[in-house]
């Protein structure tokens, strides 16, 4: 199993690099009712991971942020993290947000030309939350279990790591690879004994089960210590138009800091670009990243926002490598660079 799960990653991996332009829907950069923005500002395409449920690049929208620097944001869905990198090396987006890990992956596969300009997670965020009815304790006890996950998610793209750290068989996991618009609900109707999820959709998983989450955590429980989402950009881009980076990166930390501050307001403001969002929800998934120090941790307390490390990124690799048993040398500079976070750092809220 475990081999066909790295063959489905990387078939996919292949297949986004070939067809790069395929299913990739937009969300609006303009709120209902606001004025057309001016031809003065530069268009930009901004490519999530997945669906819109991190506040900080609708509050940058919002506050005026990305204005400020000269820029009209178009935000757009993304399908997983390697589709992303998938959409800005085929240039079909100038900046996205990816698991570094599906980055590392591409880089050592096809040699993509992508860097990581900003850290947006400090933590890697991956979860599997289990049926503690199933008598559960250790993560060896997911051994011969059923799980739900996304071939093009970043969790399962990762799992082997996560399983060499804990001593599971990858061989004994049942995968149940559907759609991640019905993960949740799967999992809730008990069709599954478990789900890779990330700690923000834990709240979502206890209001549809009406229970607490039971999980392993590859931060804790894999001690699997590495960087999570990034902000990505084609290298062409970064040497022809590195201002414009700079700019992007700035009015995206503004936002971030905006957030990390004013937690309580990100419900409402997300609700305003994203309809279908609750507001209450929206806001607990956030503190729930905040909670366990996903977004920002002593690195970014110290450094600023943003910020990332020769030393980690080259642990981080070590993880993803490892974990498919890639033989490859890549250096930290070849994933990511700090050149382009402001001169002046900007900082979380102290604790």
């Amino acid at each position: 199993m475990l081999k066909a799960l790295k063959s489905i990653a990387f078939t996919l991996l292949l297949l986004s690099l070939i067809f790069g332009t395929i299913g990739c829907s937009s969300q609006g950069s303009s709120s209902p009712g606001e004025t057309p923005t001016p031809a003065t500002l530069d268009k930009v395409t901004f490519n999530l991971q997945w669906l819109p449920e991190d506040p900080a690049y609708w509050v940058a929208l919002d506050k005026g942020f990305w204005k400020e620097q000269n820029l009209d944001v178009n935000i757009i869905r993304g399908y997983g993290s390697g589709d992303t990198v998938t959409k800005i090396a085929t240039k079909n987006a100038e900046f996205g947000i990816a698991d570094v890990g599906s980055l590392i992956l591409a880089q050592a596969k096809e040699d993509v030309k992508v860097k990581a300009v900003a850290n947006f997670k400090e933590t890697y965020p991956g979860i599997i939350i289990y049926n503690e009815a199933l008598g559960i304790k250790a993560p060896k006890d997911l051994e011969g279990k059923s799980i739900i996950g996304s071939a093009s998610s970043a969790v399962v793209l990762f799992f082997p790591a996560f399983a060499k750290a804990t001593g599971i068989d990858p061989d004994k996991i049942k995968w149940q690879l559907i759609d991640p618009a019905l993960h949740l609900s799967s999992f809730a109707r008990g069709q599954a004994d478990a789900l890779t999820t990330t700690f923000k959709l834990i709240p979502q998983v206890e209001k549809l089960t009406g229970k607490p989450a039971q999980f392993f955590s590859y931060k804790d429980d894999g001690q699997l210590n590495r960087y999570g989402e990034t902000i990505i950009v084609h290298e062409d881009t970064l040497k022809e138009n590195p201002e414009l980076v700079r700019r992007f990166v700035a009015g995206f930390l503004k936002g971030l800091q905006y957030s990390l501050e004013h937690p309580s307001e990100v419900g409402l403001i997300m609700k305003k670009y994203v309809p279908e969002t609750d507001p209450v929800t929206s806001v607990k998934m956030w503190e729930t990243e905040l909670k366990y120090e996903v977004i920002t941790g002593e690195e970014g307390r110290s450094k600023g926002l943003g910020s990332m490390s020769d030393q980690r990124m080259a642990q981080t690799i070590k993880f993803v490598l490892d974990a498919y048993d890639i033989q490859k040398e890549l250096s930290p500079n070849k994933i990511y660079t700090t050149e382009f976070l402001p001169k002046e750092p900007l900082f979380p809220p102290k604790k």
